[in-house]
C-alpha cells in the first residue's frame, strides 16, 4: 500500500502556491520515464511506451514520438463525476484550486496502480492570463490570445510555468512526430490520445463550461521533455476551446530543494547598499517594501526547483532504435528517421 501526505505550500506572504506531496512507499507506478546512451528516452504508461524521444546533439531541443498505439490510455484516471464538480462548487471560489488539488492528489495515488513514484512532488495551479493591451472586460479572448502562467511568488520557488495556445495540440489528431525546440520556447501541450470532438462527454463539459463549473486540466510537465503531458482533462479541454473559454491547469512535477552557501562578500556589499537606502528612506519616507524583500531574498538559501527522475534502462538505445523506426515505418513517416537516429534537426 501507498503511504502519502501533503501539506499546503505558501511562501513568505502567506500567499497559497499549491499542494506539496510526498510519496513515501509504493508497489511501482504506472508511469515511469526511462532513459538510455546517445539521448534516448520513453515515457512508459502502464507498461506500454506512449512517447519515445531523443534528445539532439547540441541540447538545443527534443524529438517526440507519439505512439498513437497505446493500448487502454484513455483509462489513467477514473472520469470526473458530476458530484466531483459539485463538491467542488461547495467548497466556494477562494478554495476551488486547492480542492481540486486535493481531489487530483487523490485520485494520483488511491489508483488501482498509483502513478507516482516515491518521492516529493508539487500540484501547482497555471492560470489564466489577461492581456496587458486594453480589453472589454467579460468579452472572451480569441483562443490564439490564449496565455497561462504560475502565480507569482515571493519565495524562491523556481517551478514557474507558462503556457500559450499556439502549443496546444489537435486534440482531435494528435501529431505522431514533433520536434520541441528548446531555444524558441519549447514546453508544448501533448495529448495521450484523440479526443472525439462530438462525444457525449465532450458535450456534457460544454454544459460546464457554460456554467463556469469547468474543472482544471490535470497535466505532468517532464523536464526531460521540456513538455506539458495531459493526464486528465482532454474532452474538458476540448469542450473549452469549443465554447472560446479558457480553462485552468493544474500541474504536477517533481519538486527538488538545494540549500545553497551565499557569498559573504556579497552579503556585505548588499547589507552595505540596504543601508544607505534606509537612510534616504528616513528623509524621503520611501516605501520599504522592497528592501524588505531584498532582505529575505539575501538570508533565505532555499531554492526549489523542479526535475524530472528517469530509470536508465535503455542501455546503448538499440531497442529504442529498432521500436522506432518499426513504428515509423509502420505509419509512412520514413522522412523523419534519419533526424531522429542522427539526432539532428
Amino acid at each position: 500500500m501507498t503511504e502519502y501526505w501533503w501539506k499546503d505550500l505558501r511562501d513568505r506572504d502567506d500567499s497559497w502556491q499549491g499542494l506539496e506531496l510526498r510519496v513515501r512507499a509504493g508497489d511501482g507506478q504506472a508511469m515511469e520515464m526511462q532513459s538510455g546512451h546517445n539521448g534516448r528516452m520513453a515515457l512508459q504508461v502502464n507498461g506500454e511506451t506512449l512517447f519515445w524521444a531523443t534528445m539532439l546533439k547540441d541540447h538545443a531541443g527534443v524529438w517526440l514520438v507519439f505512439n498513437g498505439e497505446h493500448p487502454a490510455q484513455a483509462l489513467l484516471l477514473p472520469a470526473v463525476t458530476s458530484a466531483d464538480v459539485e463538491s467542488a462548487k461547495r467548497a466556494g471560489e477562494s478554495n476551488w484550486q486547492s480542492h481540486w488539488c486535493r481531489y487530483f492528489a487523490r485520485q494520483l495515488m488511491e489508483a488501482p496502480t498509483p502513478l507516482l513514484p516515491p518521492g516529493r512532488w508539487l500540484l501547482r495551479p497555471m492560470e489564466q492570463v489577461k492581456p496587458t493591451a486594453p480589453y472589454i472586460v467579460n468579452k472572451p479572448l480569441p483562443f490564439e490570445q490564449w496565455r497561462f502562467q504560475t502565480p507569482a511568488s515571493s519565495a524562491q520557488i523556481s517551478v514557474n510555468w507558462a503556457l500559450y495556445s499556439e502549443d496546444f495540440p489537435d486534440l482531435q489528431n494528435p501529431e505522431r512526430v514533433t520536434f520541441v525546440d528548446w531555444w524558441w520556447g519549447g514546453h508544448l501541450l501533448l495529448a495521450r490520445y484523440p479526443v472525439e470532438a462530438n462525444s457525449g462527454r465532450v458535450k456534457w463539459w460544454r454544459k460546464k463550461c457554460r456554467e463556469n463549473a469547468l474543472p482544471p486540466v490535470l497535466v505532468w510537465f517532464i523536464a526531460g521533455l521540456a513538455s506539458f503531458v495531459i493526464l486528465d482533462g482532454h474532452d474538458r479541454l476540448q469542450a473549452a476551446i469549443h465554447e472560446g473559454t479558457q480553462p485552468q491547469f493544474l500541474v504536477l512535477s517533481e519538486l527538488s530543494e538545494q540549500v545553497y552557501t551565499p557569498n559573504e562578500e556579497t552579503r556585505e556589499r548588499v547589507l552595505h547598499s540596504l543601508a544607505i537606502q534606509q537612510e534616504k528612506c528616513k528623509k524621503t519616507g520611501a516605501n520599504i517594501d522592497a528592501m524588505n524583500q531584498s532582505l529575505l531574498n539575501l538570508y533565505d538559501t532555499r531554492y526549489l526547483y523542479a526535475q524530472t527522475h528517469s530509470r536508465a534502462v535503455l542501455g546503448d538505445g538499440k531497442g529504442w532504435e529498432r521500436a522506432v523506426t518499426a513504428y515509423l515505418q509502420r505509419h509512412q513517416l520514413n522522412d523523419y528517421l534519419p533526424k531522429i537516429l542522427a539526432r539532428e534537426e
